[in-house]
């Protein structure tokens, strides 16, 4: 009995982190439980056509950019800046966060009725998988702080792939500022593809740009994040110098201290920890959220107990929007379950565009990273793909 509870336990934890962007390869019982199967249709489900494209891609010309940009030379932490606040590309400035959020902290994508869906007009393309072995699915993690007003854009964006022969879990994280080719709107920063039509144009574009072929995504807004780290209880995080000092400034010491070493988080300091970017760069932050979802997964794996689990799993389950069936994911989770029995959860990961690859420019005002896509493109196959 003790160990089936334990086998059971697995599975939940690896469901629930591959639901929830910063959380990954956690989970539940496949297919067994039905109030868990009922909330994850009700909450965090929602059906979408994967469609065969009709007509040929067509790649978008780059706009021709003023001699004087360049030679300029731009730091890490200037790159997602704008020349100015009235671009025509208005889609990558900050718009009203000044302003209150009506939606409140606890609203967010999937439990909120009448927010911003994350579909556009633009339809996931059908794509042949590479292998039969891997699943890649596309995790974005949006900077909207008014669900019913925007559907934002995708300030995280991580490819997880998991293979099924060998039991790998693999991230690549896709740096927000990379300028890339948007179908239908030109070169832009691709976390713009998200807001300008939704989940669609955003894996379509991945997938076009890199060749691969995901078909399945997560989304959840940031703020929804912070619930669920809260729920877990926290974590304990390893801070730098550099980092603690940042934080510490940041809140100019009021209601907690921030040291060198280990701290503990909750929800809205682990936020506050994952955006960091002004003390190195977004290669930096990419890997700070990254290690926020390793922490999650193994602290799951190591304290909860199997009605925890349950409780987690249907929380998480209200935060985010998923196109992945549950019959799909129960697969998933079996596999996931018995390669990880009885082991921390290990993931490789990356980040894209690499560190020595790519160069900080401006284009159309924009402060970007850009970078050869089809050298990137190489790399992320043989990455993921071996």
């Amino acid at each position: 009995m003790d160990k089936e509870k334990k086998k059971s336990k697995k599975k939940l934890v690896i469901l629930l982190c591959l639901l929830i962007p910063f959380v990954l390869v956690i989970g539940t019982l496949a297919g067994v439980f039905l109030p868990i199967i009922i909330s994850y249709n009700k909450n965090a489900y929602q059906e979408v056509d994967i469609v065969e494209r009709s007509d040929e891609y067509v790649m978008p010309e780059q706009d021709s950019q003023p001699a004087e940009w360049a030679d300029v030379t731009l730091s890490d932490d200037e790159v997602g800046r704008d020349l100015t606040a009235t671009l025509p590309n208005d889609i990558n400035q900050g718009g009203n966060s000044g302003e209150k959020a009506d939606d409140g902290r606890n609203a967010s994508l999937a439990n909120t009725p009448n927010a911003i869906s994350v579909y556009g007009r633009t339809p996931i393309y059908k794509v042949a998988k590479k292998d039969p072995n891997i699943e890649n699915i596309l995790v974005i993690g949006t900077d909207t702080r008014y669900v019913t007003k925007e559907r934002g854009r995708s300030d995280a964006m991580i490819i997880v792939s998991y293979n099924r022969k060998t039991g790998s879990i693999k991230m690549t994280s896709i740096l927000r500022d990379s300028l890339v080719p948007i179908e239908g709107h030109g070169w832009n920063r691709i976390n713009a593809a998200y807001s300008f039509d939704g989940v669609g144009l955003a894996i379509n574009t991945v997938n076009e740009i890199f060749d691969l072929d995901i078909q399945r995504f997560v989304v959840v807004d940031f703020y929804a994040v912070t619930h669920f780290i809260d729920k877990v209880g926290g974590l304990n995080i390893n801070l730098t110098k550099k980092e603690a000092e940042y934080l510490w400034n940041k809140t100019d010491g009021k209601g907690y201290q921030y040291h060198e070493g280990e701290n503990f988080m909750n929800g809205d300091r682990c936020l506050e920890y994952m955006r960091i970017r002004k003390i190195d760069s977004d290669f930096y932050r990419s890997g700070r959220q990254r290690k926020v979802i390793e922490l999650l997964a193994n602290k799951i794996i190591k304290e909860k107990n199997i009605a925890e689990i349950y409780e987690l799993t249907e929380f998480g389950f209200s935060l985010v929007k998923t196109n992945i069936p549950f019959g799909e994911l129960s697969s998933v989770v079996g596999s996931v379950a018995t390669k990880a029995a009885g082991r921390s959860i290990s993931i490789d990961s990356q980040t894209v565009p690499y560190p020595d690859a790519s160069v900080n420019k401006y284009y159309n005002g924009m402060a970007i990273k850009s970078f050869d896509i089809d050298d990137a493109a190489r790399r992320i196959n043989k990455f993921i793909y071996g």
